[in-house]
């Protein structure tokens, strides 16, 4: 399984890639799951696993935050309000 985290609001890795540049980059190992996780949260993480989705042959995960952390490193996003996002990915 591989996981790479989309960074900022510009959906790029850390490395600078896309989602489906991260696809690509990595197909070769023939994973047997590819996904995301993401430091601003589940609803901008969203876009970012449908690409892979549409474009990996092979399982995809995601593995979001609940928003971005705040000056206290905490997250303000409620367990309910990231159980209903995440409840549209299903």
């Amino acid at each position: 399984m591989i996981s790479g985290t989309i960074t900022d609001r510009s959906g790029r890795t850390l490395s600078g890639q896309t989602a489906e540049a991260f696809w690509y980059s990595l197909s070769h190992s023939r994973p047997h799951a590819i996904g995301l996780n993401c430091a601003l949260g589940a609803k901008d993480l969203r876009a970012h696993v449908d690409i892979l989705a549409q474009i990996a042959p092979t399982h995809v995960s995601a593995h979001p935050n609940a928003g971005l952390p705040n000056a206290f490193g905490g997250y303000d996003e409620t367990p309910e309000e990231m159980a209903g996002t995440l409840r549209e990915f299903a």
